[in-house]
């Protein structure tokens, strides 16, 4: 009796991913989300303030990098991207494009939330500078610097020198 050879099936997830366009698109939102941080420090303390979150009526974009001053350009894409458009959700590898976490509506086919993705994507880049149709949300992080770290830790008859 001779046995046939079965073809070996792959059961993991399959791997999503941005298109060039759509990469481009959201590098341009990482730049003007960071170019737009401010950072203050006056030897003692520090407080810089970054913009988190772009929300529109329904959709979100969420940046989870923690860039606390201005980069490059070319280090814009680091980390990962929430993506909220209503009942879906898209995690996304900013360095690689990857969809590496999704929750979607289970009827709802792969086109579909691509497409409404691109067309979401698209509506943040061209309205950005829009304060009526987008919302910003900053994250401010203020703290002592090393200096000011000492300053405070240095023994009641040395804090003025």
């Amino acid at each position: 009796m001779k046995i046939q050879k079965v073809n070996q099936m792959n059961f993991g997830k399959k791997v999503h991913s941005l298109n060039t366009a759509q990469m481009y698109s959201m590098k341009i939102l990482l730049t003007r989300m960071n170019n737009e941080t401010i950072v203050k420090d006056n030897g003692r303390t520090f407080s810089t303030t970054i913009i988190k979150e772009l929300s529109g009526k329904k959709n979100r974009f969420i940046d989870t990098r923690m860039i606390f001053e201005k980069v490059a350009d070319n280090k814009q894409m680091t980390g990962k991207t929430l993506f909220i458009m209503d009942k879906t959700q898209l995690v996304i590898d900013n360095s690689t494009g990857n969809i590496i976490d999704w929750k979607k509506p289970f009827l709802k086919c792969w086109g579909k939330v691509m497409k409404d993705f691109n067309k979401n994507l698209n509506f943040f880049r061209e309205n950005y500078y829009n304060n009526f149709i987008i919302k910003k949300k900053p994250f401010t992080l203020e703290g002592y610097t090393q200096k000011g770290f000492d300053m405070l830790m240095a023994p009641e008859g040395k804090k003025n020198a």
